[in-house]
Formats: C-alpha cells, sequence, structure tokens
C-alpha cells in the first residue's frame, strides 16, 4: 500500500474518531473492538515505513509529531512524540 493511501485511510480513522461525541478535556477508555479496529486499520507500519520513500516517510514522522534524533558517537536513534494535538 503507497504511504500517500495509508496517511489518507489513518486520517479518515482519525476523523471518524474525533467526529465522536466527547467533553472538553473528557478521558475515556477504549473498547477492545475500537482498539482492534484501529491496530487492523493501520495494518503493518512497520513493514510500510520501511519499504516507503525517504521524503514520505519523513512526512508521515512529521504528520505523527514523531522526530528522531541520531546520536553517531553513540550511534543510537532517540525518538521524541508530542502527543499534544495543540503544538
Amino acid at each position: 500500500m503507497p504511504v500517500a493511501r495509508w496517511i489518507a485511510d489513518t486520517q479518515t480513522c482519525r476523523a471518524k474518531a474525533a467526529a465522536r461525541p466527547q467533553t472538553a478535556g473528557e478521558k475515556r477508555r477504549m473498547t477492545v473492538e475500537g482498539i482492534q479496529t484501529l491496530v487492523a486499520a493501520l495494518g503493518d507500519i512497520r513493514d510500510i515505513l520501511e519499504r516507503a520513500d525517504l521524503t514520505d516517510k519523513a512526512e508521515v514522522y512529521r504528520q505523527l509529531g514523531v522526530r528522531l534524533i541520531y546520536h553517531p558517537g553513540k550511534r543510537i536513534v532517540r525518538d521524541e512524540t508530542n502527543l499534544d494535538s495543540h503544538n
């Protein structure tokens, strides 16, 4: 599946979830079925991203709020994720 289609499908799922009524700031538990639907909608994201064009992959990470920082001396990559949708 092309990354662009995966992004579109994921955005559709996200829009449906956001359309559900919810009180501002309310935390709610997801149902088992809801979690299974979400995971199924994402598919095998690791394989998709592994084969993705670097520009597409960077855009997916940007839209998800993921930032990767490579430390060459330590040969490690640190990732940061901002889960605040207002930033």
